[in-house]
């Protein structure tokens, strides 16, 4: 256990570096002075903030980065603590809470005059250097005394890209995933990965197809329909031996790109303009996404099956499918409470919006209300302090009254019902940028009290996502020289709604 820390003279600069998105982003940088009994030294840490490849107005909002490196002089630094004494883990969440209510409070709506990258960087820069000027694990902030299990993620390799990032493609689904579910160690996980990338290459190499990769490094190729890049990944898991409950596939849909205009938004249709399918309504779409999990009796999760403006086929969707696939919440949800509480908060099924949220650090704009966004989804979060920041962005009224409309007298009982659900929640990799290993604090802090949690990074490729992921390699040789026995969520990582039988 980490001695009594006590940390002062903080100081936070922002800088311009570049981003893997083949632009600039900012980073933070956050030296601190640590005093352990008579042990005294300097820290330095720094993290680098997304880029932002999602930008909507619900979320938190970048400015440009001059600007924010100027807000972060001017506005942040002020509000940073004088000193912060660690005796629990406990004590490094209650400080960075503190520091991120206070942005939240004089930020602007949604962070847009002091920036939404300047708070994300501040906040995470003050976390992470508390964690480490502490000697505390991630995977101890949350973890119980004697702490005898812990719960991996189930990861999710992008193996075929298409949609709104390579349109070429005729591909209307963004992404598609394979999930290793035989393994018992999270190395483990990430060699059938690496097995199953370079099988997947082979095939396209054998079969006269490029072998190049997108945005998340997986794969680009001119396909027949739809389904090929789903019907390729089956193929690649017969070859490997895997039996079905070996593997799990699934799709990150992102079907906001699908409805961009204004009538088709009204109307609530879609097109399918990739494929060139023509419009849908919203039932058809529903049909559409039945036959893309109708295509394995192993596909687990589907991400976005409607657009950010429509939450009616979210519903419909959760409704008709519920209990057959996680359906996650991104776009609509952007990690934020306001939106999260009510989608999810209801006890019928029906009128629920999802079963899983993905969770974005980039869209909260503060380590905390990532945090919180989370917790809150996993049946973790404490009302006071989900209410506190809920009142900070002025939300708090509209909340209750939604929850009004749904038969729900209360937030306390909207996370009661929440809690009740089993839900989970999916750590995306659009969080983090540069060199920065920031991301995986997240499935680390939660694998110690719940197996309900999922992460993706792109495929086991590429220098941004393996950042992602050889932490938990790390972590997983930390525990096991502890004695910690380690698990990998597996199907039963699913909500608890979803019964899949394999």
């Amino acid at each position: 256990m980490a001695k009594e820390t006590v940390v002062s003279n903080f100081k936070l600069i922002g800088r311009e570096t570049l981003s893997s998105y083949a632009a600039f982003t900012l980073e933070g940088e956050m030296s601190a002075r640590v005093k352990q009994g008579k042990d005294t030294w300097t820290i330095v840490e720094r993290n680098g903030v997304a880029k932002g490849t999602s930008d909507g107005e619900s979320e938190a909002i970048y400015i440009p980065n001059d600007k924010a490196i100027k807000s972060i002089e001017k506005n942040i630094v002020p509000l940073l603590p004088k000193k912060v004494v660690i005796k629990k883990p406990q004590d490094i969440l209650d400080a960075v809470a503190k520091f991120d209510l206070a942005m939240v409070e004089k930020a602007g709506v949604n962070k847009k005059v002091w920036g939404g990258n300047a708070c994300l960087a501040a906040s995470t820069c003050l976390f992470q250097t508390l964690l480490k000027a502490s000697g505390y694990k991630a995977w101890e902030i949350l973890a119980p005394k004697n702490l005898k299990k812990f719960y991996f993620p189930n990861i999710g390799f992008n193996m075929v890209c298409g949609g709104a990032h390579v349109p070429g493609t005729k591909q209307d689904i963004q992404e598609m995933f394979f999930f290793s579910m035989k393994d018992k160690s999270v190395k483990g996980v990430f060699e059938t990965g690496v097995k199953f990338f370079k099988q997947f290459e082979k095939n396209l190499v054998r079969d006269g197809r490029p072998t190049g990769t997108a945005k998340e490094r997986g794969f680009v190729f001119p396909v027949a329909d739809n389904y090929e890049g789903l019907d390729r990944i089956k193929e690649c898991a017969s070859q490997l031996g895997l039996e079905l409950k070996d593997w799990a596939i699934g799709t990150d849909n992102a079907f906001s790109e699908l409805q961009k205009e204004e009538e088709l938004r009204r109307e609530g249709k879609y097109d399918l303009c990739f494929s060139g399918l023509g419009i849908k309504g919203r039932q058809e779409m529903i049909d559409f996404n039945k036959s893309i999990v109708d295509k394995a009796a192993n596909f687990v999760t589907m991400e976005d099956p409607g657009s950010e403006t429509d939450i009616e086929t979210h519903r419909m969707m959760t409704e008709q499918y519920g209990t057959r696939t996680q359906i996650v919440i991104d776009d609509a949800a952007v990690t934020q409470m306001r939106f999260i509480i009510p989608f999810l908060a209801s006890p019928e099924r029906k009128k629920r919006a999802g079963n899983s949220v993905l969770i974005k650090l980039n869209q909260a704009g503060t380590f905390t209300e990532t945090r919180l966004a989370t917790e809150i989804v996993l049946g973790l979060a404490k009302v006071e302090e989900v209410e506190a920041f809920l009142s900070a962005r002025k939300d708090l009224t509209e909340v209750l009254s939604q929850l009004k409309d749904l038969g729900v007298g209360s937030l306390e009982q909207a996370l009661k019902n929440i809690k009740k659900g089993g839900f989970t929640a999916f750590f995306s990799h659009r969080s983090t940028e540069g060199t920065s290993e920031f991301l995986p604090y997240l499935p680390l802090m939660y694998g110690a009290v719940t197996r309900k949690i999922w992460f993706k990074a792109g495929a086991p490729n590429g220098e941004r996502n393996l950042q992602n992921y050889n932490p938990l390699i790390r972590a997983e040789e930390e525990m096991k020289d502890r004695g910690i026995k380690t698990e990998i969520a597996g199907l039963k990582g699913l909500p608890d709604e979803v019964q899949i039988t394999l």
